[in-house]
């Protein structure tokens, strides 16, 4: 499996596993945002609340002589010397005869959406502070907060808080993408095994254990699966190498069988050497009925071993040595090359199929067979020369006959 052409894979766990990481992350200092937010804006409501009130109490106490004697000038100075220094963005100081005798409003600029908001969140209504001299309220002097340092402390306040978060969150994928690195090691390790496997059909790899403990059980399952379909793989093997011998050979005799022996025969024709022929020879028993109906199949079937073994034992390692059924023998030979040699041979396994043969009865009994046989010339094929052998050994019967 190629893992390079999976990094850009929507669906691949490399992927799958970096946007769990990212929106784990992200919902986690966003939550972190929205709090430390909310807890700076409720500390910044109450802090201009409370430093309004101090500044209403003190202002108030300075204008009480201002007012008693109705200076407006002096009050006038008061006020705007409080608001020249960003106090608060309205004063009103009103006497008891709702007589105004100072009036003060800073000079705002255009405010943005953000400072109208802040406003109206912390300063709910104007501050109203009595003016007392001797227990009887002489005015009232009325102050409107101002949240130009508190917009902008809020502003730089947000800005350091989500540079920050984003810094965390960077890292915070980093390290997610660090870690994440041993989990796709293990899974490559596991999927290339498998993918050779598949490909190769070597059940003898073992996939080796990774550090993490779900992965190692993992590996240890596939691991006892490639073992049993290893002994599974090599049970199979041996059952179809003993069908494979069981189908080419004769059960009785243990010999090649009439499929093996065209297999052979087809073989030899198809790649025939420069130079070189062989013979084939046909093997047709002499009176083997009479044996099964004189003495019974089984020592029909032993006279058969009897004659499978001797021709076997007269045969080269170059020679091929078949039952075709019933009593019919044939021979490939490609150890004798010369018409002399192939003589010699067919009279020794005359004189060898000859001698006595010991039944189950412990009854001697002698048989023959009769040979027939062809050499192989350019151009043969298997009914060809099959049927020259054939023809070979019929004419030999009916001359032994006569």
């Amino acid at each position: 499996m190629k893992f390079d052409k999976l990094k850009h894979d929507k669906s691949s766990i490399r992927n799958k596993l970096r946007k769990i990481s990212t929106i784990n992350s992200a919902v986690i200092l966003l939550l972190c945002w929205l709090l430390l937010s909310s807890t700076s804006l409720i500390f910044i409501k109450n802090y201009e609340k409370c430093n309004l009130d101090l500044i209403g109490s003190t202002l108030s106490t300075t204008l009480t002589a201002a007012t008693v004697f109705a200076d407006s000038y002096d009050a006038r100075n008061k006020i705007e010397r409080f608001g020249n220094e960003g106090m608060y963005d309205s004063a009103k100081l009103v006497t008891r005869d709702n007589i105004v005798l100072a009036k003060w409003n800073a000079k705002r600029e255009q405010t943005g959406w953000f400072s109208r908001l802040l406003r109206e969140w912390i300063y709910l209504k104007p501050l109203n502070v009595n003016i007392i001299h001797a227990d009887v309220v002489v005015g009232t002097l009325t102050l409107e907060g101002t949240v130009t340092g508190a917009v902008s402390f809020l502003q730089y306040s947000f800005m350091i808080l989500s540079v920050g978060m984003l810094c965390v969150l960077i890292i915070s994928l980093m390290l997610s993408e660090f870690l994440h690195r041993g989990i796709i090691a293990s899974l490559r390790t596991i999927t290339s095994s498998i993918h050779y496997v598949i490909h190769s059909g070597d059940f003898s790899l073992r996939i080796p254990g990774g550090p993490i403990r779900e992965f190692q059980l993992f590996s240890d399952d596939l691991n006892s699966l490639l073992m049993e379909m290893q002994s599974l793989k090599a049970s199979l093997l041996r059952d179809n190498r003993s069908l494979a011998a069981k189908a080419l050979s004769d059960p009785l005799t243990g010999l090649a069988n009439r499929s093996a022996f065209s297999a052979r025969l087809t073989q030899r024709l198809d790649q025939p050497h420069e130079h070189e022929r062989f013979a084939l020879l046909f093997l047709d028993g002499d009176r083997f009925k009479s044996i099964n109906d004189n003495w019974g199949h089984a020592a029909g079937d032993e006279v058969l071993k009897a004659i499978g073994s001797r021709l076997l034992s007269l045969a080269s390692e170059q020679d091929l040595v078949a039952r075709l059924g019933g009593d019919e023998f044939a021979m490939l030979v490609s150890s004798r090359t010369s018409e002399a040699q192939l003589q010699q041979l067919m009279q020794r396994i005359d004189d060898t199929i000859g001698e006595h043969i010991l039944i189950a009865e412990g009854m001697p009994v002698t048989t023959s067979v009769t040979i027939g046989y062809a050499w192989s010339q350019p151009g043969d094929t298997v009914e060809s020369i099959l049927e020259r052998a054939d023809m070979n050994m019929y004419k030999n019967k009916r001359k032994n006959r006569a």
